[in-house]
């Protein structure tokens, strides 16, 4: 039987990055039929599903630092065991009697030793981040990746490719992002499938140039998507924009995506974007007392006094006069921040009555959406939707709520069971049908109260649950996450701390339709059906849904759908358990998702690693997190996949904890662990046809 072409969304409103790089070319609006959609693929072929390859760590070349170039001026590199990490290579470092790997690895559980660390702070930058080079913390200039080198895709993840040539060469935007240093927009391009990947370019840099020291954050703009629209900003002519999400203030009801308009050179897709651009929550204050700011980064800085420090993103960068300050929030309080230094070389001086500024939320060099609900990011285009009109480009997105199932805290502390639950408000917990029940923490876990009536800020009527209940703690609304501690700890989830349900992620989020003539008003169509239900507790439902993803035209003229998504026992990996697929006859109702590629919750493949010092199994370096697919369409009637990895559901875990749910074979994480976090992987899938 051959093989049919399947049809991509990406053919309709999103214009592949190479195809902009020269111009910017027509797409076809929602409600259009494109030629490789319906009517020339009806055919009598059962539904479309698709097999799995093999996955691989995909590589970049001329890129920024990655984490396995390591510190040139310790050593030979260990880019001989890569792209697939492998123990026992060349180029190592002995630091405090311990020898690591020359690359980033994991950070010393116990923080006593100095070790190389995959993670900004105390003692210091990332080995080789920075040009200083050997003992932390480092200083100078940020380095790049050495030239002739081709390193595994690390730390880059959320990848949005296209193509234009049928699989052959992949165009790419990626987010770049080092752990707690920096984030930048990335392109590249592949003619390969993905195997290898080319630098192009970068923009909207968080933190640019900065050597950090513990006092930043890697919270810039993210989740980059590309669509071509009709009437760019009613100007009359088709446009090109780029949106992305801003990480400090995103992700709640009234918030938008970030909009450029591209302006390609050189083969350059972000050629015309600002190679820096920040963003931060838009807070503003006032020096209280003067004080002395020591140059970073460097050294345990100083605490500013200010009138208030909210809406200020700890630890984050504001400005001064000029002068850009960064605290870390050790010990903030809301009128002073902490652990200060500042980027000026010799330091600066605040005077009483300064005034201090956070980046703002939206640039003034962007513009921004309006009518998306809450949007943490746009999945993908749709050929038609039922209520978005010809000529229009409809979408699906991900609205995301941060906190939504724990709408206020105790204001007092309080022992269950009890009548009267005192809280800061009771507006999202009023009592449905004569009763509202909600979760609290004890030191014995999570336990339900029930109760009966509320005034503004008191539950009453309330009975159930023992144990005590601090001052501050969340209050659980129906429908939150309560997986226990014990079972979030196997996977390296949640806190053990009561007051917060020992962190469980209760972030509500759904996939929404909506349409657009001019990229930046949008109206929003509701929220689509069958993807996950956002208050589901079962492993068998999905309760977490992803913002990247990919929609196909099947020969039938059904939609496929690639997303991620995750079970409330994930914990805080919202949506970064599977990648699925699902099929929709509408694109509003979808079918129950089908796993394609799952984490590994056992980490076997890490612990075979760590056991025998072999190389490490693919599958441990999406063992934690696998998520963010973006689908391209091959000649030959594959496709090819791309998605981000992470080997444990934390970015960085400390060396000497042990994971997984396989109590008879755990996992220890070693003391010259790589750190193996947002890794680009590809795939290739098979369509196959059911009767």
């Amino acid at each position: 039987m051959p093989r049919r072409r399947i049809a991509t969304t990406a053919a309709i409103a999103v214009t592949t990055l190479a195809a902009l790089a020269a111009t910017v070319g027509p797409a076809t609006a929602a409600g259009e039929d494109n030629g490789l959609s319906t009517a020339n693929h009806r055919h009598r072929h059962g539904s479309v599903g698709y097999t799995v390859g093999t996955p691989m760590v995909d590589r970049v070349k001329g890129g920024p630092w990655t984490l396995a170039q390591g510190d040139p001026t310790l050593g030979a590199s260990y880019d001989r065991s890569l792209p697939v990490y492998s123990g026992g290579g060349t180029g190592t470092i002995t630091v405090g009697g311990v020898t690591y790997p020359n690359l980033a690895v994991d950070p010393a559980g116990s923080g006593a030793v100095p070790a190389a660390s995959g993670v900004t702070g105390s003692p210091g930058p990332l080995t080789g981040y920075c040009s200083s080079g050997g003992a932390t913390p480092e200083t100078g200039t940020v380095t790049r990746q050495p030239k002739g080198t081709t390193l595994p895709m690390q730390p880059y993840y959320f990848p949005f490719v296209t193509s234009q040539d049928g699989g052959e060469t992949l165009d790419g935007l990626f987010d770049y992002r080092p752990k707690d240093g920096d984030e930048a927009v990335v392109a590249a391009t592949s003619t390969d499938h993905g195997k290898t990947w080319k630098y192009q370019g970068e923009a909207l840099e968080q933190n640019a140039g900065l050597c950090p020291n513990g006092n930043t954050n890697d919270d810039g703009q993210g989740h980059a998507f590309v669509l071509t629209v009709p009437d760019y900003a009613g100007t009359g002519h088709r446009g090109q924009v780029l949106y992305t999400l801003s990480r400090p203030s995103g992700d709640n009801l009234g918030t938008n995506l970030i909009v450029h308009r591209l302006a390609p050179k050189g083969g350059n897709p972000l050629a015309g974007l600002p190679a820096s651009e920040p963003v931060g929550q838009g807070g503003a204050t006032t020096a209280t007392a003067p004080v002395a700011v020591p140059a970073g980064p460097g050294g345990a800085g100083v605490t500013i006094t200010v009138g208030s420090t909210a809406n200020f993103e700890q630890p984050g960068h504001f400005t001064v006069g000029g002068v850009t300050v960064d605290c870390n929030d050790d010990s903030a309080t809301a009128t002073t921040f902490t652990g200060c230094t500042t980027r000026t070389p010799g330091g600066a001086t605040i005077a009483a009555g300064d005034a201090a500024r956070a980046d703002a939320v939206i640039p003034a060099t962007a513009q921004q959406t309006s009518g998306l609900v809450a949007p943490d990011g746009i999945i993908s285009t749709l050929p038609h939707y039922q209520g978005a009109p010809r000529g229009s480009v409809a979408v699906l997105y991900t609205e995301k709520i941060l906190n939504y199932f724990t709408p206020t805290t105790t204001t007092a502390a309080l022992t269950l069971p009890a009548a009267t639950l005192p809280v800061g408000d009771t507006a999202a917990l009023r009592p449905v049908n004569g009763t509202v029940t909600v979760s609290l923490g004890t030191a014995a876990g999570i336990v339900q109260v029930t109760c009966t009536g509320a005034d503004a800020t008191d539950l009453t009527g309330c009975s159930g649950g023992t144990g005590a209940v601090a001052k501050g703690s969340s209050v659980g609304a129906p429908g939150a996450a309560v997986t226990p501690y014990a079972q979030l700890a196997k996977i390296g989830e949640g806190k053990n701390k009561p007051k917060s349900l020992f962190g469980n992620n209760e972030d509500y989020t759904v996939v929404r339709a909506a349409y657009t003539y001019d990229g930046l008003n949008f109206t929003d169509l509701g929220r689509v059906n069958g993807l996950a239900d956002p208050a589901s507790t079962s492993d068998s439902v999905l309760r977490w849904t992803g913002s990247r993803g990919t929609v196909v035209t099947n020969p039938d003229g059904s939609y496929g759908l690639f997303l991620s998504g995750a079970y409330a026992s994930d914990g805080d990996s919202d949506a970064f358990n599977q990648i699925f697929y699902s099929s929709s006859k509408d694109g509003q109702n979808w079918t129950a998702p089908q796993k394609l590629i799952g984490t590994d919750y056992t980490f076997s493949a890490l612990a075979q690693q760590a056991a025998t010092g072999g190389a490490l199994g693919v599958s441990g370096y999406y063992a934690g997190r696998v998520y963010d697919p973006t689908v391209v369409q091959n000649d030959n009637g594959s496709l090819t996949m791309l998605f981000a990895g992470y080997s444990t559901p934390k970015p960085l875990p400390g060396t000497g904890v042990t994971y997984g749910t396989d109590p008879a074979a755990q996992y220890t994480v070693p003391a010259a662990q790589p750190a193996e976090y947002r890794t680009i992987l590809s795939v290739t899938l098979h369509p196959h046809w059911s009767n």
